[in-house]
C-alpha cells in the first residue's frame, strides 16, 4: 500500500502579466521507492528542498519522478533528481523537441534538460510500482498523463493539470487547453469516473462527494507580500482579485 503526500499545494493564480506556475508536487512512498510527481517551478525549488528536507529526503533518495507534462511549471527542477529515472508519455517528449511553430509555451531548454535526464517512456496502463498506474490524459497537452495510486482503500487520481482545480468538475475542461479540446473533456470524464479523490495540479486534494467538491487538507490563505517603494506606507500599486476563470481555448495546437 502507498503513501500519498503532497510536497508542495497548487494555487491557479494567473495575471494578464503572466502566471505564477505555482503546482502542486507529490511524493509516492511504496515498497520502498520514493516517488516524485511532477517537480514544479523553478521559483518553488527552495520551498521543494525545504519539503524533501523536512520528511528526511535529499533529491538523490528519489528513485522515479513522473512527470505529468513538460510544461516549465510542473517540470524546472527536475535536474534536482540526477539519479532517478524519469517517467514521461512519449508523445510529449517527441512534442517538447519538436513543437508547432506557434506554440510559444514549448521552451526547447526542457527538451534539452530532459535529454541529460534517464527519461523512460510511459503510457496508459503502464504499472510503475506495486498499486501505482499511469493513465493517459490527453487534451491539456498532447502527451499528458495522470497517475492512479492505491492508497489505504482508494484510488486516487493525481492528475495534473488534466485536472487542475476543483473547478474542473463543473466546468468540464482544464482552464487552460493547450492540444484539444474534445481530448480535453474525455479526459475529464475518464478521470471522473476514474475515482472520487483527485489531487490536482493547481489546487488542494479534495473529495467528490455527491456532485460537491470537499477540500481535504492544505492551505486556505495565502499570503502576498508587497515590496513598498521608497518606504512608503501603502503599496505604489493597486492589486485587484477575481475568483471566476473561463476555460482559455485559444491556445489550442492540434493541427
Amino acid at each position: 500500500m502507498a503513501n500519498l503526500d503532497v510536497l508542495t499545494y497548487g494555487f491557479s493564480f494567473i495575471s494578464p502579466e503572466g502566471g505564477f506556475g505555482w503546482s502542486s508536487i507529490s511524493l509516492l512512498e511504496v515498497g520502498g521507492q520514493n516517488i516524485v510527481i511532477d517537480t514544479g517551478p523553478a521559483s518553488r525549488r527552495n520551498n521543494l528542498w525545504s519539503a524533501l528536507d523536512s520528511r528526511g529526503l535529499t533529491p538523490e533518495e528519489i528513485d522515479l519522478v513522473i512527470l505529468t507534462h513538460m510544461h516549465w511549471d510542473h517540470c524546472q527542477n527536475t535536474d534536482m533528481f540526477s539519479k532517478a529515472r524519469i517517467l514521461v508519455h512519449p508523445k510529449e517528449i517527441d512534442y517538447a523537441h519538436n513543437p508547432n511553430p506557434a506554440d510559444h509555451n514549448a521552451a526547447k531548454y526542457i527538451a534539452d534538460m530532459m535529454d541529460k535526464m534517464r527519461v523512460e517512456p510511459i503510457s496508459d496502463g503502464d504499472v510503475v510500482a506495486d498499486g501505482i498506474s499511469i493513465i493517459d490524459t490527453p487534451g491539456h497537452t498532447l502527451g499528458h498523463i495522470s497517475v492512479v495510486a492505491d492508497v489505504g482503500e482508494e484510488n486516487i487520481i493525481v492528475a495534473g493539470d488534466a485536472m487542475p482545480d476543483g473547478g474542473t468538475v463543473t466546468r468540464k475542461l482544464p482552464y487552460n487547453v493547450f492540444w484539444d479540446v474534445n481530448d480535453a473533456t474525455e479526459s475529464v470524464e475518464k478521470i471522473l469516473d476514474s475515482s472520487d479523490v483527485f489531487y490536482p495540479g493547481h489546487d488542494r486534494p479534495f473529495r467528490l462527494s455527491d456532485g460537491q467538491v470537499e477540500y481535504l487538507h492544505g492551505p486556505t490563505q495565502v499570503e502576498i507580500i508587497v515590496s513598498n517603494e521608497g518606504n512608503t506606507v501603502a503599496p505604489s500599486l493597486a492589486y485587484t482579485v477575481h475568483s471566476v476563470r473561463e476555460p482559455n481555448i485559444q491556445l489550442v495546437q492540434k493541427p
